[in-house]
């Protein structure tokens, strides 16, 4: 210890005694463990780190774990399940202590003007089993939690528990709001108790506000009757699994009961074809997974992107080591009296690579503690593109201050290894007789420094052009045809259900809608329908078509959508022939549908439908057929088909929909679509001020918000090759800068003898562009090779994209020239006479 006192404090000195060159290293080496320690926390706080909870190893989700907020209607699921069946598989499982079930409203509106706060505001609540909080191990931070007596849909009880987070910015942790009474969506309810602190909810990415009883589900999203729906799917669960049984284990009994619920009271709720699907062997069957992590939305989306994002900072990290590395071998050069002077004193060699080694891991344990300061500020950058609720929990962890000691220790030994082993071999007698080049290695044209110059180049064009293929990606994802011209919608989402309205007072309501927006300045027309353009909704029915037999129910799936009246017109979707849904057509005329190019080549490979007919899989549905009465241009309408093939679709009249769910406005504006959004909210709440408007944004802004994932990787790729480009040509840089001040005598000589000027410039840039041109051989296969890593990642291009390749090169090889061409054109300075003096 006293040993390793003293080589720490002999390396601090040494690093004061050139400033210069520590900061330098310091804040190379804090961009690169900077980027890694961001990426990292980003990594553990979205897939490794375990919920505040008891013993979470022991807990699983049942059903999908990628998708909590779902809600589907028709053959019931079993990624996320209807309460029936959660009912089923709580009350007869053998695998568990305890199945809790929770669904989210991220729409509900607070009114707590008792505790002297008169604003309204909209916060996302948790809809809990009353055994939630008793399967998860959580103590309350202040009143008490839910219990499952308040859980029961024939005494329902009127309850929410605050988050702690919403309880300190909100009441500022006061206890006085335990027992008063807050009014949510219009609903009184009375405050029994706060969730302890750190406990934000079981989904990762979003902080719950309040948790209420699933018994009071009608109450919080108003006209919907979830509860007593088998239909409907929309709970998550998560259970706590009994001691010595395994995710494995739990999923196959999970998967018996669901079929023994089949053939018992919950099997006779179902329709005849609902429970022929649920019995085919050929169905999907209940997922297990480990629980202990939560739940989260965002972990589908972004961990294949956060990986890759590791892999480029990682390569980052590796430049500014070369870079680094190469400092201390130019600093070992000017050390080889000093090493040679502890030689000749008897310096024990493995005592002086401690000391060396001992030196490179305290400079990047200052990079690292540098980094994290970067690493602080950035992570928010990157939770802002990556989630857009900002609810993370991104704070350091014992994890996070691991992987960067972990980091700091690696790359000192990483960077410091090779200088410190070349300074080494310094032969003693020749150095302190001050010979010229007392190492050694003999002057060769390729020695240490210019292999790691190769290396850097070889390295910075992998990330380059990942970087180029994912910026390319993007903008062929952004420009391609959606089959109609996006750049003048505005898509305004409502909910009239919540407001009151039935079905029938609905089709009225979007009519009176359709006449009110029409009428306001800007708009050039106005239309409607059920799911609407990238509004985060979608349906579709396994359908009938006469002389098409599906292989299997997925073939026979059609999404589908309930339009108003000149909704393809209002759109700018075309329409092959005939006309498309009008006023006409009414509830009591003849059901009609356009259907899609992609419709008809799928059902009918390519045939003429006009005329035809077909109808959905359902006992009640099927008794009014659709008939044909055009077809459409295929056209993107929803954010996950943005990347892939347009689906089959048919489109039906809105006003002859049996029981429409909400409303969505499409208005064609006239002028700048971002400026009439307000206005369309405006003349909505001059029809009813109580109709609940969920978002009223441009078409632009909901296609961007589809593709986040892909932007915040084209963005963060893109900057992060830019600085490996820096750190590469920096390097470059100073190699070459070294290299012209070691042949200051020779270019002396050269200049003596009559070279011109060009002949020196020539002479160091061809050594600069053969480094260049090495690293650009070695790295284009590997970058080739690579790249398919990112093939499923990329849209509209493959990942040997030559043009992608053309320009990385072009970029990598003009910088490079830059950086290898200022310390050239000093040599051509050089005074001839003083060259023939230097040593």
């Amino acid at each position: 210890m006293r040993t390793f006192i003293q080589d720490v404090k002999y390396a601090a000195r040494m690093l004061v005694k050139t400033p210069s060159f520590t900061a330098i290293a310091v804040l190379t080496l804090a961009l690169g463990i900077g980027a890694n320690t961001a990426i990292f926390t980003l990594i553990d706080a979205l897939l490794l780190k375990m919920l505040p909870v008891k013993n979470p190893q022991q807990l699983v989700i049942v059903g999908d774990a990628n998708n909590p907020n779902n809600r589907s209607n028709g053959t019931p699921q079993v990624t996320n399940f209807s309460y029936p069946l959660y009912q089923e598989l709580r009350d007869h499982n053998s695998v568990f202590t305890g199945l809790a079930a929770a669904a989210s409203e991220h729409r509900l509106q607070v009114d707590a003007s008792q505790s002297g706060k008169t604003s309204d505001e909209r916060v996302v609540a948790r809809m809990v089993s009353g055994n939630y909080f008793s399967v998860l191990g959580l103590d309350s931070a202040a009143g008490r939690l839910i219990t499952p007596e308040e859980d029961t849909a024939e005494d329902a009880n009127p309850v929410v528990v605050l988050g702690y987070g919403y309880w300190q910015r909100r009441f500022a942790l006061s206890p006085s709001i335990i027992g008063a009474s807050v009014r949510l969506n219009g609903y009184p309810f009375t405050v029994i108790g706060v969730a302890p602190q750190g406990f934000d909810g079981d989904i990762v990415g979003e902080e719950m506000a309040l948790y209420v009883p699933l018994s009071m589900q009608p109450e919080i999203v108003r006209g919907r009757h979830w509860r007593t729906a088998v239909n409907t799917s929309w709970l998550s669960l998560i259970g706590r699994l009994k001691t010595g049984i395994t995710p494995a284990k739990a999923q196959a009994d999970m998967n018996l009961v669901f079929q023994q619920a089949l053939h018992g009271s919950y099997g006779a709720r179902l329709s005849a074809d609902d429970r022929k699907s649920l019995s085919d062997p050929k169905f999907p069957q209940i997922q297990v997974s480990p629980g202990g992590s939560g739940l989260s939305d965002l972990r589908s989306d972004y961990t294949m992107p956060l990986y890759l994002l590791m892999g480029i900072v990682g390569l980052v990290l590796l430049i500014a080591c070369v870079n680094v590395a190469n400092l201390l071998l130019a600093r070992a050069s000017a050390r080889r009296k000093e090493v040679a002077v502890r030689l000749a004193l008897g310096a024990n060699r493995r005592r002086l690579l401690q000391q060396l080694l001992t030196e490179s891991v305290l400079l990047a344990l200052l990079g690292g503690i540098a980094g994290s300061l970067l690493a602080f500020w950035g992570v928010r950058m990157l939770v802002s593109l990556f989630d857009a609720r900002g609810a993370l929990p991104v704070a350091p962890d014992l994890p996070v201050l691991g992987f960067t000691l972990g980091v700091c220790l690696i790359t000192g030994i990483l960077f410091g290894l090779v200088p410190a082993l070349r300074t080494l071999k310094v032969q003693v007698s020749p150095t302190l007789k001050d010979t010229a080049n007392a190492t050694t290695e003999p002057r060769s044209r390729f020695g240490w420094g210019k292999s790691l110059v190769v290396a850097q180049v070889a390295i910075s064009l992998l990330v380059l052009f990942a970087a180029g293929l994912l910026v390319r990606s993007l903008q062929k994802l952004m420009n391609q045809n959606f089959g109609y011209n996006r750049d003048h919608l505005v898509i305004a989402r409502l909910d009239p259900t919540a407001a009151g309205y039935n079905a029938d007072k609905m089709k009225l309501l979007a009519n009176a809608l359709v006449d009110r927006v029409s009428s306001a300045p800007g708009v050039r027309a106005v239309t409607y329908s059920e799911n609407g353009l990238f509004a985060h909704t979608e349906s579709n029915d396994a359908i009938i078509v006469p002389g098409f037999n599906p292989p299997n129910i997925e073939d026979s799936v059609s999404y589908e959508d309930y339009v108003g009246p000149n909704y393809f017109g209002a759109i700018g979707i075309p329409i092959v022939e005939g006309r498309g849904i009008e006023a006409q057509d009414t509830p009591t005329s003849t059901r009609v549908a356009v259907v899609n190019q992609a419709w008809v080549k799928h059902y009918l490979n390519g045939e003429n439908p006009i005329g035809r007919q077909f109808a959905i899989a359902d006992p009640d549905e099927g008794k009014r057929p659709f008939t044909i009465i055009d077809i459409s241009h295929n056209a993107k309408d929803h954010g996950s088909a943005l990347r892939d093939e347009v689906r089959p679709r048919f489109y039906s009249a809105f006003q002859q929909e049996t029981a429409p769910t909400q409303i969505v406005l499409e208005v064609n504006a006239s002028g700048s679509p971002s400026a009439l959004a307000s206005t369309v909210v405006s003349q909505v709440k001059s029809v009813d001020p109580h109709l609940t408007i969920q978002f009223a944004q441009t078409l632009d802004d909901l296609v961007t918000s589809s593709a986040a994932d892909q932007i915040a990787m084209a963005k963060l790729s893109a900057f992060f090759a830019g600085l490996a480009l820096l750190l590469a040509c920096i390097g470059l840089y100073g190699v070459m800068s070294y290299t012209v001040a070691g042949r200051t005598r020779e270019i002396g000589v050269r200049m003596a003898l009559g070279a011109e000027r060009t002949n020196v410039l020539q002479l160091v840039m061809r050594e600069g562009m053969f480094l260049v041109g090495l690293g650009l051989a070695v790295g284009i296969p590997l970058a080739l090779a690579s790249s398919r890593l990112l093939s499923s990642m990329l849209f509209g291009l493959k990942s040997s994209d030559p043009a992608s390749l053309a320009i990385v090169v072009a970029i990598l090889a003009a910088v490079a020239t830059l950086a290898g061409y200022i310390p050239a054109r000093r040599a051509t300075k050089v005074n001839p006479v003083v060259a023939l003096r230097y040593e």
